[in-house]
């Protein structure tokens, strides 16, 4: 007998799962629970790890499978090989539940594979949740991560500078819905000018693809630069800009006092 072949997928994507062979986390969480008498003789179970699943997540179903007394009904070996999440220093966020991407796999001399890894806790799925698909700004948010991550680990030249980053272009073309299955993040990077070391230059075309057909494909251009010029020209360019705020502020104030000067 063939083994049953079940998707698993974080508990905001359960609209996902209707008419498929699909469940969520707090789902296989209840199955692992049952006594095993109540499951019977059921065929062996392939659970296949999706899309909303953070590290902590599968870590809890791992420890409640172990401990289960239905665990032979089901075949976990997919959830100990999954990518490596990319880290916070390479992917620039501070919670590792904000990173949607794997470490990167270099497969030619400018082109890079990672995996897209989104956990239902990150910034971008607080709101605005059809829970059938992956929402256009994760996949973004995605793309845009894995084009630092991949300059972070591959392009970036050997200095003492501490660069900080800054995008100056990105276009997108949605083609399909990207769904909670899994996916792959593949970056073609189209400039890469180190040669001065004081401002660094990128670009890249990226495309999400899943099932083997692209779902989003992006261009897009950032540069980096010495931390402390970069702060400095901040800074320059918000006081201009408080300065021309304040001013039509005070522009808006004056316009009724002119108003009722000349009613009188």
């Amino acid at each position: 007998m063939n083994d049953r072949i079940l998707l698993v997928v974080g508990d905001k994507f359960a609209p996902y799962i209707a008419q498929k062979e699909a469940i969520t986390v707090s789902q296989l969480h209840g199955l692992l629970s049952l006594p095993v008498h109540i499951l019977g003789n059921q065929e062996r179970t392939v659970l296949v790890p999706g899309q909303g699943i953070g590290d902590m997540s599968r870590q809890r179903l791992l420890e409640a499978a172990s401990q289960s007394s239905n665990i032979s009904g089901f075949d976990f070996s997919l959830w100990h090989n999954l990518p490596e999440r990319a880290s916070g220093a390479l992917s620039h966020k501070a919670e590792v539940c904000n990173v949607l991407v794997s470490m990167p796999r270099q497969v030619s001399a400018r082109e890079y594979e990672l995996a897209l890894l989104i956990d239902e806790d990150c910034e971008l799925m607080k709101d605005h949740l059809s829970g059938q698909h992956v929402q256009g700004m994760v996949v973004i948010e995605a793309a845009r991560q894995a084009m630092l991550v991949v300059t972070e680990a591959y392009l970036m030249p050997k200095s003492v500078i501490d660069y900080a980053f800054v995008f100056n272009a990105l276009s997108v073309s949605y083609s399909h819905y990207a769904f909670p299955i899994s996916a792959t993040i593949r970056t073609h990077i189209t400039e890469c000018a180190v040669d001065n070391p004081k401002f660094l230059k990128f670009a890249a075309i990226t495309s999400v693809e899943q099932c083997g057909r692209s779902v989003a494909e992006f261009t897009m251009s950032f540069s980096a630069m010495e931390k402390s010029r970069l702060v400095k020209q901040e800074r320059m360019q918000s006081v201009k800009a408080h300065r021309q705020f304040v001013a039509v502020v005070a522009s808006d104030i004056a316009v009724p006092e002119v108003l009722i000067d000349q009613a009188q």
